[in-house]
């Protein structure tokens, strides 16, 4: 059976042209996709003096190799205000999330009348970029903010 294959492979391939048991490459869709070499920071913090929170210091502890489709640095940061007739305090961090994914969308979501809800994410592809503390706090909010207390004094 095996000298018959041969033989009827034998007269497809003809001299100069590619032989298809050897020029053929077969690559399985795992194989295809380069390999993940990006490298995020990863741990979670739920107080500001948590190393987690300033990677000021030595942080090498903290630094993950991501895995398969995972190709995304994050930051996620949860933090809230609060609001009287008078006065808002200053942003106050709840928690803060680091970590590789594989679907990320950047910016802020702000929630709440009198105590507010900051939810704030920062995304990145390059190795060890997720070293901020998420989204920045952008001016549109705040001018947002400030109009909202200033319609309410008025009002």
């Amino acid at each position: 059976m095996r000298c018959v294959v041969l033989l009827a492979l034998s007269f497809l391939t003809r001299e100069g042209r590619c032989d298809l048991l050897r020029d053929s490459v077969h690559v399985t869709s795992a194989a295809a996709r380069p390999n993940n070499e990006l490298w995020c920071y990863r741990c979670l913090a739920e107080v500001p003096e948590d190393k987690c929170a300033d990677l000021r210091q030595n942080n090498s502890a903290l630094i993950h190799k991501c895995n398969n489709d995972r190709r995304i640095c994050m930051v996620k940061r949860f933090s809230y205000t609060t609001s009287t007739e008078n006065s808002t305090t200053g942003l106050k961090m709840w928690a803060l999330e680091r970590n590789c994914t594989k679907h990320c969308e950047p910016g802020c979501i702000i929630i709440g009348e009198r105590t507010k809800l900051h939810a704030c994410t920062s995304c990145c592809t390059t190795s060890l970029c997720n070293y901020d503390s998420g989204a920045p706090w952008r001016p549109v909010a705040a001018l947002t903010s400030l109009v909202t207390i200033v319609l309410a004094l008025i009002l």
